[in-house]
């Protein structure tokens, strides 16, 4: 038989759900029930200040200064990303979902296709850049329907 559910990614550079469905009938019904809650992310670093993510002193590298050449909170926003491409990945390999549509703000869309495998890539059927991590029941399934 095949595979048809769609795994459905909500992430902002601080939290994410991951969310596993049967687009077709989620289209029919628009109920929030036919969404299934896989997972809940959380990367509490990218909510820390970025004065608070690093050091007061610089790093040496030998007789010149080191400077850092990604802000502190954009590369907090890329290790979640990468955490979260690696449950999706785990998830592809073992055959679970079909497809991928990724939701996020656009700056974060860009730091998760930044760091996602080629094998995800493939799988991605829809990218919307909106923030809905705060969407919940009812008004997530109605945000969700008016893109599909």
């Amino acid at each position: 038989m095949e595979n048809t559910i769609t795994w459905l990614l909500i992430a902002d550079a601080s939290k994410a759900r991951i969310f596993s469905l049967h687009k077709a009938r989620f289209i029919q019904d628009q109920k929030p029930d036919n969404l299934h809650l896989i997972g809940e992310y959380s990367h509490n670093q990218s909510r820390q200040k970025g004065s608070d993510l690093v050091t007061d002193r610089m790093g040496m590298y030998g007789s010149g200064n080191f400077s850092e050449s990604t802000p502190p909170k954009v590369h907090e926003a890329e290790v979640f990303a990468h955490q979260l491409m690696e449950h999706l990945d785990n998830g592809r390999k073992d055959g679970v979902y079909r497809d991928l549509i990724l939701i996020a703000p656009p700056a974060f869309m860009g730091i998760l296709h930044k760091s996602m495998p080629h094998g995800i890539q493939k799988l991605v059927s829809q990218n919307i850049e909106k923030d809905y991590t705060q969407s919940q029941g009812h008004e997530l399934a109605r945000n969700l329907i008016s893109h599909f």
